[in-house]
């Protein structure tokens, strides 16, 4: 059995821009909120390892939308960063997308900070 890689905050800002780069391929642009340990991790003020990017959202103009499901060419672009990086296959998943169902916090997309990923 194969230890699941652990993602650190230098690990975290090398995906999100390579799948930046996918997506760019791909002629594909989406805004998503991250939340948990990924998203500490890419702001910088915490030290631990996560195993995984969670993504509660998707913005859509200026409106939070489910994540779930993830739209296919996120998903497609989110497949050849695993394969690449040796990564498992949900390594970016949804899995907290119900809580836009539940309602977010209050001023949730206020206080969200942006960071866009690098296109080489």
């Amino acid at each position: 059995m194969t230890d699941t890689p652990q993602i650190d905050s230098g690990r975290a800002h090398t995906l999100l821009d390579a799948l930046g780069e996918q997506l760019a391929l791909r002629e594909e642009q989406f805004t998503i909120a991250v939340v948990g340990g990924s998203a500490l991790l890419a702001l910088g003020p915490v030290t631990r390892t996560t195993r995984d990017v969670d993504v509660v959202a998707l913005l859509d103009g200026d409106v939070l939308v489910s994540a779930q499901p993830l739209p296919a060419a996120l998903l497609e672009a989110a497949g050849v960063v695993a394969a690449d990086f040796d990564l498992p296959a949900d390594w970016l998943n949804a899995g907290p997308a119900q809580l836009v169902d539940f309602g977010l916090p209050e001023g949730f997309l206020a206080r969200a900070q942006r960071r866009r990923t690098e296109r080489r």
